[in-house]
Parts: C-alpha cells; structure tokens; sequence
C-alpha cells in the first residue's frame, strides 16, 4: 500500500476553519455567480491584458478628450485595483484549495486501496471456508459492484 498521505482533521479543526470562511466570506461580500453563458460572452482580462489596461486608465485620466461620455474614470480605476487585489487573493485561495484537494485525493485513494485489500482478503478467507468472512464479502460486493476506480475496471484487485 502507498500510504501516501498520514493526516488528521479533528472536528475542532474543522470548526475552526469553518468559522474562519465564514468570517472570509464576510471579507468578500461582492461574490457574485455568473453562468456559463454570461462568462462566454465577457472580455477577458488576464495578466497580459493589465498593461493594456492601465494605459488606457493614464491616457484617460490626462487626457479626458479621448474618454468616451459612458466611461466613468473613477469606476475603471476602482475596478482595475479590484482586479489586481483580488487576483493576489485568488492565487493564495487557489493554492489552498489545490493544497486540500490533493490531501484529500492521496488520503480518499490510501483508504479505497485498503478497503480493497480487506475485499480481497475476505474474499480468499471465505474460499477457504472461514467462518464470518461470506458476510463480510457480501456487504462489501454490494458496495463494490458496479463501483470503477479510474484507473482500473473490473473485479477488485489489490497491489
């Protein structure tokens, strides 16, 4: 078994946590929820765009000839700041959730194996006739049939 990952997160963990995104969330009340379609259709601005960006923010602001009557200056810049601060929080968050993610992948992948293993030992317990073991195999298969891993289809198997 790879035993990838050997972690612990208490309850009290977890609470602390959860309080700590709640209080998060509180930071951030401008979320909004855009659909896909609404998304399909916005401009982009990635980081190659900022610069772009910023200079039309200079030229407007000194020379306000060139700044068309529906653009407010001051909501540009407040966006344009918006953007940057937010970008440096949503890379950290990001990082978190990838962090997280991934411990729970190598930790949920560590039990399946054994959870496979004790199928399969069961499994062999109950052909040589060990008394409890067809129980133990039943409820499992029921569990287990029609189950995929990812990366392997078919009857359990364990490394």
């Amino acid at each position: 078994m790879a035993n990838l990952i050997s972690a612990t997160f208490t309850e009290e963990n977890e609470r602390q946590v959860m309080t700590l995104l709640t209080q998060l969330k509180s930071l951030l009340p401008f979320g909004i929820k855009l659909s896909d379609d609404e998304k399909k259709h916005l401009n982009r601005l990635d980081d190659g765009r900022i610069p772009f960006v910023e200079k039309g923010l200079f030229y407007g602001e000194r020379q306000p000839l060139v700044v068309p009557p529906y653009t407010n200056l001051g909501e540009y810049k407040k966006d344009i700041d918006f953007v940057k601060a937010t970008s440096r929080v949503g890379a950290e968050l990001q990082s978190l959730a990838e962090m997280l993610n991934d411990a729970r992948t190598a930790a949920g992948s560590d039990a399946y194996q054994a959870a496979l293993s004790v199928y399969n030992s069961a499994k062999g317990a109950a052909k040589q006739g060990v008394p409890g073991t067809q129980t133990i195999v039943d409820e499992m298969g029921k569990l287990f049939e029609g189950q995929r891993n990812n990366s392997k289809a078919g009857e359990a198997t364990s490394k």
